[in-house]
């Protein structure tokens, strides 16, 4: 378990990124196919020639690079509300000469 994490934290952002994806995509397949049409697609894949192979693993570098989105989408009643954010500032009255200098003699007093 320690040699994956390591692992995991040798990965530059990007190839998390990536690792992200595409564990999200085979939950989804897992998800959506039976284990007798995972093992004819594999079957199906393994049987394909070896250039036809390196053009599959070509499309699929050549997606682009971004952020990995979340595995599901939250909805939309789930996330919180933002209260508005108030621009008017609280003023606090300003402070005489004389007060200032008591406070700061008082503090040092004590």
């Amino acid at each position: 378990m320690q040699q994956r994490m390591r692992e995991w934290a040798a990965l530059s952002p990007q190839e998390r990124a990536q690792a992200r994806l595409n564990f999200g995509k085979t939950a989804e397949v897992a998800r959506e196919l039976s284990p007798a049409e995972k093992l004819a697609k594999w079957q199906a894949y393994q049987a394909l020639p070896p250039e036809q192979r390196r053009k599959l693993a070509e499309q699929a570098k050549a997606t682009p690079q971004r952020a990995a989105p979340a595995v599901q989408p939250v909805p939309a009643q789930k996330l919180a509300v933002v209260p508005a954010l108030n621009t008017a500032k609280a003023t606090k009255p300003a402070e005489t000469q004389g007060e200032s200098a008591e406070a700061a003699e008082g503090s040092s007093s004590q």
